[in-house]
């Protein structure tokens, strides 16, 4: 029983790990998106000072990370990673790539 859904941030050739999440469905996949459309209105110039700026997938999901953890004690059992969307359970929704240049 769960709602399990996968996700992973894609940058032209470059793709983050999988970020597993158990309970989180669709909806888990509508904040990773509102998450990247914040993220990139932060940055206006498009400032390619480091790597979150340059919207380099792998930092992206340990920002994303940080984000769903900000006001939370440990990670018990909801989330998890894997290196690609087959090194989990994302069976009830599958598996989502968010594509950070086209947001």
């Amino acid at each position: 029983m769960g709602d399990r859904v996968s996700i992973s941030f894609v940058n032209g050739r470059e793709e983050s790990v999988a970020l597993f999440n158990h309970w989180g469905g669709r909806e888990f996949v509508d904040e990773a998106r509102d998450y990247v459309r914040k993220l990139i209105a932060e940055n206006p110039q498009h400032s390619q000072f480091d790597p979150l700026d340059r919207l380099e997938p792998g930092t992206v999901m340990v920002d994303f990370i940080r984000h769903l953890t900000e006001r939370q004690g440990r990670v018990r059992s909801n989330l998890y990673l894997g290196a690609t969307s087959t090194n989990g359970d994302n069976s009830d929704n599958g598996h989502h790539v968010i594509h950070l240049d086209r947001i």
